[in-house]
């Protein structure tokens, strides 16, 4: 009889979806998790309680459409990404003599948890289209999209015939255009000429700059890095609000504010974790499940 051979292999299991209860914690408790299709993470929230100051609140109307309302001007909400730090954002886009659908909307950022991510692109269109970012009074960026009426207005590129675009300056606070036509081109009949101007998140950049109609958009998308105020964060440790457990997740001073008087502090678990790290015991362990299993 021959001897039965025990033949020992390891199966390993993912488990992308395993998580605790405790983990899937992403609000406080007896908040609202969503608004639509929104989820919405602590430290924002939807009412008193729910969100760590005024500046996170996310209104959500009766048709489910939340709303950040920064500077008097109220921001449909696309995500909130605790992990990132970000935040995505529909921005108003800024236009002049386009049937009457002039828009100058000035946003800024300052007192709030808020700065315009680097992930954002700064782009004008229109012809002979000078196109400027300014704050406190002195211009900070901008660019130029001229006319070429032998160029093919199908080219599917933004490099300066009738759209151009730039990079934004690091810690931008305050979005402020001013446009305006081309002094050697056209006379004063240039300064009639449709143009727009607008923030928008580079992964969308392409699709709004080359194939979007921006006559018939008020808005697109724009991300938002956010923080905790330092000070705000000292004080949540200190009265016990907030607990950072060291080996599942990390708070570090953030780079979002250019004023060492204003820094900030942005949250994270550590990798192999998942969770809020906003929240008591939230960032929890993810990874594999290694099984031995004995067969004849």
């Amino acid at each position: 009889m021959a001897a039965v051979e025990l033949t020992v292999f390891q199966v390993i299991l993912l488990f992308w979806s395993l998580r605790t209860a405790e983990s899937q914690v992403m609000t406080r408790p007896g908040c609202e998790s969503k608004c639509g299709r929104l989820d919405i993470p602590y430290p924002f929230g939807g009412k008193e309680g729910c969100y760590l100051d005024e500046r996170f609140k996310i209104l959500c109307n009766s048709s489910g459409v939340p709303k950040l309302t920064v500077d008097g001007t109220d921001l449909e909400v696309n995500y909130i990404s605790v992990q990132g730090s970000t935040i995505g954002v529909m921005f108003p886009v800024v236009s002049a003599n386009c049937s009457g659908k002039d828009r100058n909307t000035v946003v800024d950022l300052e007192g709030s948890p808020f700065v315009f991510s680097s992930e954002n692109y700064f782009i004008a269109k229109g012809c002979d289209n000078l196109a400027l970012m300014t704050q406190n009074q002195s211009t900070i960026g901008g660019c130029v999209s001229i006319c070429d009426e032998n160029s093919d207005s199908m080219m599917d590129s933004c490099s300066g015939i009738d759209c151009c675009q730039t990079r934004i300056p690091s810690f931008l606070k305050v979005f402020n255009v001013t446009m305006k036509g081309l002094d050697d081109r056209k006379g004063s009949s240039g300064e009639k000429q449709c143009r727009y101007a607008y923030l928008i998140d580079q992964s969308w950049g392409y699709y709004y700059s080359v194939g979007g109609n921006m006559r018939d958009r008020d808005s697109v998308p724009v991300v938002l890095d956010w923080g905790i105020d330092e000070r705000v964060f000292e004080s949540l440790v200190k009265n016990g609000s907030f607990y950072n457990s060291s080996y599942t997740s990390t708070c570090v001073n953030s780079s979002i504010n250019s004023n060492n008087q204003s820094s900030t502090v942005q949250c994270s678990c550590y990798p192999g974790f998942e969770g809020n790290p906003y929240l008591y015991g939230s960032c929890t362990a993810q990874g594999k499940l290694l099984v031995t299993i004995p067969t004849l």
